[in-house]
């Protein structure tokens, strides 16, 4: 009997839910990717992973180098219903910064440098990694049946980064990781690019120091890659 009255009160509920659903469903509409909906108005999104590679220019490996973005972890979007949407959310993103193999990171005190490697040094490897909380602002351009092209802005509040250096030589090998690189706290992206349904590629450049200065090198960095569900 207690089961039945469990069983009883949820469908009473689950019918509660669905006639609030019903209110609502003029004023906001649910858009969780892939089961997007394009409604004139606000509609609440989640979309936008992006994956690609970046360049920080002269003695970086852009095929090792990585970025693996989620644009709108949540979001709100806004249909004109004339071709024209624009969407503000928060997201993640991943940035790997993988030197070639002449040169290394190493921290000396507070200060990240670049150094060549030992003549005898083998197996080679050194990055840096920044993670950071991202809040996009994209505005999107409908052109013809389902391209869009688009360009926004993307705020990043990097709140960890880490450097790894491991090489070999003769006499062993050696490791060098530090967790703390003085990472400029906030940077600013900004991302252009084009549609065909779901289905994208971007370009996205940031202008700011990805170390701060006097804590390490000058790069910047461009990245290209593919997007899903922007």
């Amino acid at each position: 009997m207690k089961r039945l009255l469990h069983i009883l009160l949820l469908l009473v509920l689950a019918s509660q839910l669905s006639l609030a659903g019903d209110n609502n469903r003029e004023y906001i509409q649910i858009d969780w990717y892939p089961l997007l909906t394009d409604s004139v108005g606000w509609n609440i999104t989640c979309g936008g992973i992006a994956l690609g590679f970046v360049d920080g220019g002269a003695h970086f490996n852009t095929g090792g180098s990585l970025e693996f973005s989620w644009l709108n972890v949540v979001g709100a979007k806004y249909n004109t219903g004339h071709g024209q949407r624009l969407s503000m959310g928060v997201g993640i993103d991943w940035r790997n910064y993988k030197l070639e193999h002449s040169v290394r990171f190493s921290k000396e005190g507070d200060e990240i440098q670049l150094l060549p490697y030992p003549a005898d040094a083998a197996q080679r490897a050194s990055r840096i990694k920044v993670f950071a909380i991202e809040i996009p602002v994209i505005f999107k351009q409908r052109l013809g049946k389902n391209i869009d092209v688009f360009v926004g802005e993307i705020t990043n509040f990097n709140v960890h980064a880490g450097m790894k250096t491991k090489f070999s030589t003769s006499e062993g090998k050696n490791e060098e990781y530090t967790a703390k690189i003085n990472q400029t706290p906030v940077t600013f992206d900004v991302i252009a690019g084009v549609n065909y349904k779901k289905i994208g590629a971007y370009f996205r450049y940031n202008p700011c120091r990805v170390v701060k200065k006097d804590y390490g090198p000058k790069f910047n960095t461009l990245g290209i890659g593919i997007v899903l569900g922007l």
